[in-house]
């Protein structure tokens, strides 16, 4: 099973702070590396959303998730290969997290949140990284190529410049869409996204994605207007107040070990200004 968490990412100092110590010593000092502002309360709450989503998935407490990173940074949580896969990405206020329960067959899953850029730098950034024949097309298309391939090479744990050299299928639909390159064969899906973004998730090998997609907290469904987007399920989350840790529950009465409540995060890089050559990405 694979769920994908949409989040909203602006928080105030007062949950920053409280979220921080949920953090280990490597990610709070990633987060005191970051100038401070928006982009660093927005990473404390993406790490602290992802921390809590891996630990539920793990049945385990949040303290006790640990990562490590592969060759070109990929975030793994220690001792659980074979049981679960995740991933993050950030996008200004929005972050977007996919935990997959591993069952025989099935790869690692990369997701990726994108705003759709200007056309001029959209179109700069085709000729300069994309094959011949993606670099058609306005910006809408051009991001969702980007977030195709950028899923790609997260679920492969590669680097960006190897993902952005791969042909990222067609764009007339939504997918899947089975995509071969020098990392290996993956299967990509696009999802929905928030007004003004792309997104997509891939998995290594060929069984197609079919997530789940979640909206945390349970308002962001109303800014999509509808309880499916895209062919989607969008669980609602239901606020439990009259605590200080605000607990979420979910509508079809699955408990996810009573997550506190997380509205953001993710310091980001827009796709005018990153550097695809860079090892890995945060």
């Amino acid at each position: 099973m694979t769920e994908i968490w949409l989040i909203a990412t602006d928080i105030t100092e007062e949950q920053a702070a409280a979220l921080g110590e949920l953090l280990d010593p490597d990610e709070r000092a990633r987060a005191a590396r970051t100038p401070d502002g928006p982009g660093r309360r927005r990473y404390l709450a993406a790490h602290a959303a992802a921390r809590l989503l891996t630990a539920a998935a793990a049945g385990v407490p949040p303290e006790l998730v640990r990562w490590r990173r592969g060759p070109h940074g990929r975030p793994e949580p220690v001792g659980m290969e074979g049981e679960l896969s995740v991933n993050l990405s950030t996008a200004g206020r929005w972050a977007l997290f996919a935990v997959q329960q591993r069952a025989d067959g099935d790869g690692e899953i990369g997701v990726d949140l994108e705003p759709v850029p200007i056309g001029h730098a959209a179109a700069r950034l085709a000729r300069r990284y994309y094959p011949a024949s993606e670099t058609g097309g306005g910006a809408a298309e051009f991001t969702r190529r980007w977030t195709r391939k950028e899923a790609y090479t997260k679920a492969h744990g590669g680097r960006l410049a190897d993902g952005l050299r791969t042909h990222a299928g067609p764009v007339g639909g939504p997918g899947p869409y089975r995509i071969d390159g020098p990392l290996g064969p993956c299967t990509v899906h696009d999802l929905p996204a928030p007004p003004g973004h792309r997104a997509a998730a891939a998995r290594t090998g060929s069984r197609p994605v079919r997530p789940r997609l979640l909206s945390y907290p349970a308002d962001l469904a109303e800014e999509f207007g509808a309880h499916r987007v895209g062919g989607f399920d969008l669980h609602h989350l239901h606020r439990v107040d009259g605590s200080d840790a605000h607990h979420l529950h979910r509508v079809d009465g699955l408990d996810p070990h009573h997550l506190h409540r997380v509205d953001g995060s993710g310091a980001h890089r827009t796709l005018a200004t990153r550097r695809p050559d860079l090892e890995g990405r945060p």
